[in-house]
């Protein structure tokens, strides 16, 4: 089958970054001399950076700063908001975020936008995670279950990525909030018109009353972010304000969609689930239509665990790195462990995947304190904590794998086929309990079936007519 998809296999063609300049503006910034500031070094493997290229430059001190370019996809929003996004995280929280030293979301020297940040201490926990011993672990689990906490704490009455607000007067670098200071970390130079303008205009709605600093704007999941797919501009990715809005946005990849009459049906199906599925949590308060705006919460939107640095000694967190999808989303997205303890394919279908119910933990004798007792702990850390992290992590799991199969990218590569096709066959839905299936499931694999054929039609004639031409 012809893939359906138009969108680039690496941003970063064509794109040649002068590291020249960047090391210029290091100078600039830190107010060094050339020879004070080394050489920019590579952190990580540049062929794998699709999102971004990472570099570090050592300055007087034996201390390093992390110059962050950004891929030229959803230009001065990505960067807009991931910057708008550490800030508030920072001011708000105690958790291990970078300090922000200037930043650039325009066209600029370097060729590409940036961010300068501090280079934060430790190593990514996939790195780390199997030389930790069991209070390693422990030390870990708890840390994570507090950023859980804190990131909970930050409400929004819609989903939408975070933003500083563009005030018609001058771009300040700090303002104040009651009797502290909300941190605003500052820009190369100050935007230009358009680009004010074009923020003033997807980015006005305040995330609060009372807080007149931040707007929220446009979504910046990872599933709307996507090159492979379009990247929808941001008139496409708006603020939406219910649970449903929000996953239907995602699986069409922007409003009004961005996917292929191929693989629109599918979505619609996909959709539908999800809304069936969320209309049996009617009363719910943290799963149900009643439950917006109140579930929207700051979430991190890809936490990985090579977004994760802990200390290789205390299995502390010392830094959560790549906000770029940070944003106020449904509560339960996000609360699903990290890592090894993310646990949603253990327990429940995920693509073509079907659940492994913990086969490969390791045996849970009371002498070993083994891959059992660490997920209790984790579980009861999260309920100890609060209990609707808790009722997110273990309820939200359906949500979860629909959303995904949701935002999947279209066949031959992605699985939402497969996963409604499974989720049928093993019974997900329990029509006892739940009521019809949301959808003939018959009708929609003639339907498939049609589209495939038409497909294989069409691509049969594209490659005839290009012989002939030939």
């Amino acid at each position: 089958m012809e893939v359906d998809w138009i969108g680039v296999h690496d941003p970063w063609v064509g794109v040649n970054p002068d590291m020249g300049a960047m090391r210029r503006i290091v100078c600039e910034t830190f107010r060094i001399s050339d020879c004070d500031c080394g050489p920019a070094t590579p952190v990580g493997d540049l062929e794998y950076s699709r999102y971004a290229r990472v570099y570090s430059f050592l300055l007087p001190g034996a201390r390093s700063v992390i110059a962050r370019l950004v891929a030229p996809i959803k230009p001065l929003f990505k960067t807009e908001g991931e910057v708008a996004a550490m800030d508030f995280v920072r001011s708000r929280t105690s958790l291990p975020v970078p300090k922000v030293f200037v930043y650039s979301s325009e066209a600029n020297p370097v060729g590409v936008e940036w961010v300068l940040m501090e280079h934060m201490p430790g190593v990514e926990l996939c790195e780390a995670w199997k030389e930790l011993d069991y209070d390693m672990k422990a030390r870990f689990v708890g840390d994570l279950v507090d950023m859980y906490d804190q990131l909970s704490q930050l409400k929004a009455d819609s989903c939408g990525a975070i933003y500083h607000s563009t005030p018609r007067s001058m771009d300040l670098f700090y303002l104040p909030l009651s009797s502290t200071y909300t941190i605003r970390s500052p820009r190369w130079k100050p935007l230009s018109s358009m680009s004010l303008q074009s923020l003033r205009a997807h980015c006005h709605h305040p995330l609060c009353d009372s807080d007149s600093f931040y707007e929220i704007g446009p979504i910046q999941d990872c599933a709307v972010l996507r090159y492979a797919l379009v990247v929808p501009p941001p008139s496409q990715t708006p603020p939406v304000f219910t649970t449903v809005d929000y996953v239907r946005l995602l699986a069409y990849n922007g409003c009004p969609s961005t996917r292929s009459a191929h693989d629109e049906p599918t979505r619609d199906k996909v959709v539908k689930l999800f809304e069936s599925l969320h209309a049996l949590y009617s009363r719910h308060p943290l799963f149900g239509p009643r439950a917006d705006p109140l579930i929207f919460r700051f979430c991190h939107g890809d936490l990985h665990d090579g977004n994760i640095l802990i200390d290789p000694t205390t299995g502390k967190i010392t830094g959560i790195i790549d906000w770029e999808c940070a944003g106020f989303r449904p509560w339960w997205t996000d609360v699903a462990g990290v890592g090894w303890l993310d646990e949603d394919r253990e327990r429940f279908l995920f693509g073509a995947n079907r659940p492994n119910k913990f086969a490969n933990d390791k045996s849970n004798s009371l002498n070993s304190r083994s891959d059992g007792y660490l997920r209790a702990l984790f579980r009861t850390e999260l309920h100890k904590r609060n209990p609707d992290l808790f009722s997110c992590f273990i309820g939200g799991v359906e949500m979860r794998a629909i959303l995904h199969a949701a935002t999947d990218m279209p066949m031959p590569v992605g699985e939402s086929r497969i996963f409604l096709t499974t989720y049928e066959e093993i019974g997900c839905w329990n029509q006892s309990r739940r009521g019809p299936f949301p959808f003939d499931m018959m009708a929609w694999r003639h339907t498939r079936i049609t589209l495939d054929e038409m497909a294989r039609i069409a691509k049969t004639q594209k490659a005839g007519t290009v012989v002939s031409h030939t």
